[in-house]
């Protein structure tokens, strides 16, 4: 029986990436107010607001629209690393940086809805206020970090290790 594995072609990975891209299509869902609420980024669209009058949830949408949009390419990426051949010492830095990604955008959830984080406005910078969580939000992070925790586990069982590789 053959041992030798390509590179990325463990299932894992691929429900990794599946559960990466979901967030992005969810989503849509808040973009039209539903009864799970406005999601990460429900605060973008339908505002009347100048752009130099905008408050926190807006800025905070923004930066969550662009998180989201790099877990897609990087999901889209993942999907493909297997069809590309990508070499396999290309694993783990590839797996290391998914997991940064979950990582960024976990813990700016929980900053904007616990702390606030700084954002323009007409004055300099200022300190927003904390964003209250919706279902839809906590959908969305819950299905990043298990895409993220699938990418640790895989980080872990290569044969390196979680450590960085030459």
């Amino acid at each position: 029986m053959n041992e030798h594995q390509p590179a990325f072609a463990h299932p894992q990975a691929r429900w990794a990436a599946a559960l990466l891209i979901l967030p992005f299509f969810l989503q849509m869902l808040g973009f039209g107010q539903s009864i799970l609420g406005g999601g990460l980024c429900g605060e973008l669209f339908g505002n009347e607001t100048p752009l130099g009058l905008q408050g926190a949830g807006f800025w905070y949408a923004l930066v969550f629209m662009m998180l989201l949009g790099f877990q897609l390419m990087y999901g889209g990426f993942l999907l493909l690393a297997r069809l590309i051949e990508m070499p396999a010492n290309m694993e783990g830095p590839t797996y290391r940086g998914g997991v940064w990604l979950v990582g960024i955008l976990l813990m700016l959830f929980l900053l904007t809805r616990t702390t606030g984080l700084p954002y323009p406005s007409p004055q300099g910078l200022a300190l927003g206020e904390p964003v209250p969580a919706d279902p839809l939000s906590l959908i969305l992070v819950g299905s990043s970090l298990a895409g993220g925790l699938l990418l640790w586990g895989l980080l872990k069982n290569l044969p390196n290790g979680p450590h960085k590789t030459r």
